[in-house]
């Protein structure tokens, strides 16, 4: 089943409110195996809003209406289905009862407009609204499922899981699952694991994906089937072939971290890090301590022109917080011999173990090349603190 979702609010449009919903409903349509090809954000215009309904459901076969059916002279969305379906809107007389019980409770009558919440296209099913007043709307069309929800969080989440999940579950003829793998790997751009794994891509069931997050790639492993164990038995060989193929490169899996994989190694092994840091601002030390699984000793940050070498910054960051590790990172240089143009960042890692120094080259000045020459350390640390040194197979 092909389920659109349409967020309804200008103030979507202008910015002025992030589109949570999207993604949590997106989410939710995701695990439950529905398909979603597209999502929309349209303002408050009834015109607009009827049309976007209108081309939803020609290529959809359901809708999930997000926002828009509140109090006020612009939450227009059920006025639209309204407009769409022919239908008149009607007022559940029980509902605005309670609405005008929960008004006097704090004190007058309620406007008139308040009671709008209670109303809905005739012929639909009101949907309770347990954390808020306004009813959502259920109603079929031609043959297509419509549901109309809150803007509001706290009450479109209770809505979607109690009301609508369970319809869009008993409009399909069986139950599907779709489950997925996340394989995080540091070491290869975008382009090269594409490469690498591209015949892999071409399958659709699973299927194939890939995130970046500064400097690490995900591939998703994504499985559709009736049960979660076919999806996960569908993963496995695709899993265990990527790994193959990325032996060395791959650091964790689903929801873990290149600062979470550093802290659980230092601290199998009792050791603390510390750092010296130039070119990144102090960036990989605040990231390390605010995660208190990190057994973070310290962290000194010096001035952008400060010429230290990266070996001296660890050697000194380590006496002076007693670490076992030490990274120091020193002052970016731009890369001559890179086009296009990039900066240079040497950075050494020291470890009871050994220490060696490597070159980080990013893409880019300022911000950008901080934030990734920051995610390059913790995995060089990462793989020193494992005893490896470098990325890749052995």
């Amino acid at each position: 089943m092909i389920v659109e979702l349409i967020a309804v609010g200008t103030e979507l449009l202008l910015g002025q409110i992030v589109n949570s919903n999207a993604a949590a409903i997106g989410s939710r349509l995701a695990d439950e195996g529905f398909d979603a090809h597209y999502q929309v954000t349209v303002g408050d215009n009834l015109r607009r809003l009827t049309e976007t309904i209108r081309t939803a459901l020609e290529r959809s076969d359901a809708v999930i209406l997000t926002g828009g059916i509140g109090p006020t002279q612009d939450d227009m969305t059920k006025n639209a289905l309204c407009e769409l379906t022919g239908r008149s809107m009607v007022r559940d007389e029980p509902h605005a009862d309670k609405i005008r019980a929960r008004v006097a409770a704090i004190g007058g009558p309620p406007p008139t407009s308040a009671l709008r919440m209670a109303d809905y296209p005739e012929g639909s099913d009101p949907l309770p609204n347990r954390n808020g007043a306004a009813l959502g709307v259920a109603l079929s069309h031609d043959g297509k499922l419509v549901f109309a929800v809150p803007g509001v969080p706290r009450e479109m989440t209770v809505m979607i899981d109690e009301q609508v999940m369970p319809r869009l579950r008993a409009a399909i003829d069986a139950p599907t699952v779709l489950r997925s793998r996340v394989i995080k790997t540091w070491g290869h751009g975008e382009a090269h694991i594409s490469d690498v794994l591209g015949d892999l891509y071409e399958t659709s069931n699973p299927s194939i994906a890939y995130l970046i997050d500064e400097t690490e790639v995900r591939i998703r492993i994504s499985a559709k089937a009736d049960a979660e164990q076919q999806a996960l038995a569908l993963i496995a060989p695709v899993q265990a072939e990527i790994e193959r193929r990325l032996d060395g490169y791959i650091f964790g899996y689903d929801d873990a971290t290149g600062i979470g994989v550093l802290g659980e190694h230092l601290a199998a092994r009792s050791w603390s890090i510390a750092l010296a840091e130039v070119a990144t601002a102090g960036l990989v030390s605040s990231r390390l301590a605010a995660n208190p699984a990190v057994p973070f000793a310290g962290g000194t940050t010096l001035s952008a022109g400060d010429e230290t070498t990266a070996f001296d910054l660890a050697r000194r960051v380590a006496q002076e917080f007693d670490a076992a590790v030490a990274v120091g990172i020193a002052r970016a240089l731009p890369d001559d011999e890179s086009t296009p143009a990039a900066m240079v960042v040497p950075l050494a890692v020291v470890t009871p173990e050994g220490e060696k120094e490597h070159t980080i080259r990013v893409l880019g000045d300022g911000e950008r090349a901080r934030t990734h020459a920051a995610s390059s350390a913790v995995h060089v640390a990462r793989l020193a603190v494992q005893g490896r040194w470098s990325v890749g197979p052995g």
